[in-house]
């Protein structure tokens, strides 16, 4: 009888056992894989992906989400439109004129939907406007975000480029330049660099969107073709990000940081940087035409200015629309 009863535990067990295996390997079999790109090395902007993976929101939501540092923006909008990355996340101006060249891309989530490019310059200098930038040394990289726009920057501000000094270097040498007195400026995104610079050369700030040259920075990309075929798990994807934004924003700035620095251990980033970009961005992620805007949700107002503005610069041709650069689709449940 006793034998009997030991059995009936044994078969029980394995019963057990067999069931958690079945239903762990399903769970993995559903898990559908996510290539995420990002624009740059890792940075304050990048804090609501980082703090969804650590917080396994992907995972919960049967996404198995590969996160890659870039090396600019350009690089990974090529990459997205060329299938091997799902998802960049990057300066949708910039994807604007990556269209425009030819490649199939489509914004699915704008966060910072105000124009954060900026000249920034050592605060000692007396640089009040773009005029004041005439003889003066300023670095960039080729593969930034700025560079499609700084000779319609210049044209907009009547300012002879031929007057102005700017030197293209490798990203990773860009901060280090300026910091150590090699140029008077860079250009880069307001939010980005001042934090970066600010201990040991603080720079001000001129926006390109003073200029008259405005469009909505950091979102989501993909393609229509992903869409098409991956939409389901795109979509999860893209309210995970709305909810990690939200969940940032909400007072948990130092959780999101303290993510970052987890996820990349080996890149010895200063927490303290990381925190003055996320808090240094709020105020960026408000639409110039619709306060109070969902996070993540884009708008053909903005849409419409920013169209306008590239138009008359030439950075694009006439006749778009804004549903040829953002869908919010994604958005809705």
């Amino acid at each position: 009888m006793r034998s009997s009863f030991l059995n009936r535990i044994h078969h029980t067990v394995l019963a057990a056992t067999m069931l958690f295996a079945f239903t762990a390997t399903s769970v993995h079999a559903e898990s559908e894989k996510l290539r995420v790109r990002m624009d740059f090395s890792a940075w304050g902007m990048h804090a609501a992906m980082h703090l969804a993976l650590q917080k396994g929101w992907f995972k919960d939501a049967g996404l198995d989400v590969e996160i890659q540092d870039g090396t600019g923006t350009i690089n990974t909008l090529q990459l997205v439109a060329v299938g091997q990355m799902d998802i960049g996340q990057v300066q949708l101006g910039t994807m604007a004129i990556a269209k425009e060249n030819g490649l199939d891309l489509i914004s699915i989530a704008g966060f910072a939907r105000k124009g954060d490019l900026a000249v920034l310059v050592d605060e000692k200098l007396d640089v009040k406007s773009p005029a004041d930038l005439i003889g003066k040394k300023l670095v960039c990289f080729t593969t930034s975000p700025w560079a499609p726009f700084i000779d319609p920057y210049f044209k907009a501000s009547d300012v002879p480029k031929s007057k102005t000094n700017v030197v293209m270097v490798a990203p990773s040498a860009m901060i280090s330049t300026y910091a150590s007195g090699n140029s008077d400026g860079f250009l880069s995104q307001a939010p980005f660099g001042q934090p970066m610079v600010a201990k040991v050369r603080p720079a001000k700030t001129l926006l390109l969107a003073d200029s008259g040259i405005n469009f909505p920075s950091y979102g989501l990309v993909t393609t229509p073709k992903a869409l098409a075929e991956r939409g389901d798990a795109i979509k999860k994807f893209t309210q995970i990000q709305v909810k990690a934004w939200e969940y940032i924003y909400a007072g948990h700035e130092d959780e999101a940081v303290a993510a970052i620095v987890a996820q990349r251990p080996n890149a010895k980033l200063d927490p303290e940087i990381l925190r003055g970009q996320i808090a240094a961005y709020r105020e960026f992620f408000e639409s110039p035409s619709q306060k109070g805007a969902p996070f993540g949700a884009q708008n053909d107002a903005d849409w419409v200015a920013a169209i306008q503005s590239m138009e008359q610069v030439g950075a694009i041709k006439p006749g778009h629309k804004p549903s040829d650069y953002y869908t919010n689709a994604m958005l809705a449940n």
